[in-house]
């Protein structure tokens, strides 16, 4: 079974999960982890800033770790939104939508850390070769 099939997999489960949530549920995630739209920006701020940071402070250990910290952002981005459409279809109302769209925001702002750390290693490499 390839990576795809078994990430697919997974969403759906996860859609299941968030489907079968119940409203008080999905408000006691919400509240406990004091979530808003606000916060919804802030894991990709940090994956740009700290993406950039570590690459700047010549951190080299994190090449190798590129391609699986991608596959994790990936899955991590389809299982909130999956989760996210599961809500809506199950309660119809976007205020629950909170804790399935901050997982997607956390896979998006791994996405943003690894794309800042790549996109700063080659503007170094270009300025060491030029």
């Amino acid at each position: 079974m390839s990576l795809t099939q078994r990430l697919v997999i997974l969403a759906g489960l996860v859609g299941l999960l968030f489907f079968n949530a119940s409203e008080a549920q999905l408000w006691a995630a919400t509240v406990d982890y004091q979530l808003s739209w606000y916060r919804l920006g802030v894991p990709l701020a940090w994956g740009v800033v700290l993406g950039a940071l570590l690459q700047l402070l010549g951190v080299q250990q994190l090449t190798k770790w590129l391609e699986p910290l991608t596959f994790i952002s990936a899955s991590l981005t389809t299982l909130g939104l999956t989760g996210a459409a599961a809500v809506y279809v199950a309660h119809q109302q976007t205020t629950l939508l909170l804790p399935p769209f901050m997982v997607a925001a956390i896979g998006v702002g791994l996405y943003l850390f690894v794309y800042s750390y790549a996109r700063f290693a080659a503007a170094q490499r270009n300025k060491k070769e030029s």
